[in-house]
C-alpha cells in the first residue's frame, strides 16, 4: 500500500482528532469526573436501603478482627455446611490509604481454613457465626502449598 507523506499526516491526525474525542466520553461512560467538574454530594449516590439493611453493612476489619481463632459455618446450601475457622483478617488497603485512615474506606481479606475435607466453590453462601449472626459472603476457595483448604473473601468498601 502506498501512502505518500501529505496522506500519512493527514490520516494520522485525524485519528490523534478522533481518539481525543472518545476519550471525553470514556471518562463519562465509566462514571469519572472530569478535571474542575463540581463535586456531587454524597446524598446524590446514597447507598440503597437495601444494601444498609444487610448485617454485613456495619462489620468492618475491626469487628472480624475480633473473632480471630473462632468458628464460623459456611452453609452453600447444596451439601452439609462447612465448619470453618477464621485465621485471618489482612489490611488490603494501600500505604498511603492506611496513613490517611478515612472513614468508611476500607478494604480487607477474610481467610477461614476448612475443618475437614468439605468445601465449596467460588460463590455467596450464609455464614453463620454466634456472636455476629447469620450474613451472607462471596468467597473463593484457595490451597496452600501444602494442599490445606481455605476459603476466602475480600470486602472492598468506599462509603464516603
Amino acid at each position: 500500500m502506498n501512502l505518500s507523506r501529505r496522506e500519512f499526516v493527514r490520516l494520522g491526525s485525524m485519528c490523534a482528532f478522533s481518539a481525543s474525542l472518545s476519550l471525553g466520553f470514556i471518562n463519562q461512560a465509566l462514571g469519572q469526573k472530569r478535571s474542575g467538574a463540581s463535586d456531587k454530594t454524597s446524598s446524590e449516590f446514597a447507598v440503597p436501603l437495601e444494601a444498609q439493611r444487610d448485617p454485613l453493612f456495619f462489620m468492618t476489619r475491626r469487628t472480624f478482627s475480633q473473632y480471630l481463632e473462632t468458628k464460623f459455618i459456611i452453609d452453600p446450601g447444596y451439601t452439609f455446611p462447612i465448619e470453618t475457622t477464621l485465621i485471618e483478617v489482612k489490611d488490603l488497603r494501600s500505604a498511603t490509604a492506611r496513613k490517611k485512615n478515612t472513614p468508611g474506606q476500607e478494604c480487607f481479606l477474610l481467610r477461614f481454613k476448612v475443618n475437614g475435607e468439605n468445601s465449596a466453590g467460588q460463590g455467596t453462601y450464609q455464614v453463620k457465626h454466634d456472636a455476629l449472626g447469620t450474613f451472607e459472603l462471596f468467597v473463593v476457595p484457595s490451597k496452600d502449598s501444602e494442599g490445606r483448604l481455605y476459603l476466602e473473601a475480600v470486602i472492598n468498601r468506599i462509603i464516603e
